[in-house]
């Protein structure tokens, strides 16, 4: 039996989200009511990959079509180079924080898409857009959840 790409792709999630899920519950705070604490958001995520991951599994074993090809290499350059500039973000985060570095890289994915795909929008647009994205995430953490955010270690 030949696994098909939504199968490999549905365990591969379902996979992730499981080393998620032990990793968030080696997390010393107690989850309460009152305080949920760093597990929930975490873990509504892993929820979502799990079930994800089922259903692109399951969605695999019914397709009966033949498989196109998972990644071109353009496809893989775009992941590899998405990925590393998340990494430079949690890095710049760090010492940065996240309100200095978060438009920053929130310009950075979204100038690079724009570049790769048909879209064209005005520079203003995508600057407004990713200090608008900022504060959202800002504002859903501090305001609304009451979590703090990383400050960076230069301006401890």
């Amino acid at each position: 039996m030949k696994l098909k790409r939504d199968q490999i792709t549905g365990a591969a999630l379902i996979l992730v989200g499981i080393v998620f899920a032990v990793l968030i519950s080696q997390f010393k705070t107690p989850f309460t009511p009152e305080y949920p604490g760093p597990k929930l958001l975490p873990g509504i995520g892993v929820f979502g990959l799990i079930v994800c991951g089922l259903g692109i599994f399951v969605n695999g074993c019914k397709q009966t079509e033949a498989d196109k090809v998972l990644l071109s290499p353009r496809g893989l350059a775009r992941v590899i180079i998405t990925f590393a500039i998340l990494c430079v973000y949690i890095l710049l985060m760090k010492y940065l924080g996240f309100l200095i570095v978060t438009p920053f890289v929130t310009f950075a994915i979204t100038a690079y898409f724009m570049r790769e795909s048909m879209v064209k929008a005005k520079w203003l647009w995508v600057v407004l857009y990713s200090v608008i994205v900022t504060l959202i995430l800002y504002g859903m953490y501090v305001v609304l959840f009451g979590m703090t955010l990383p400050v960076g270690l230069l301006f401890e």
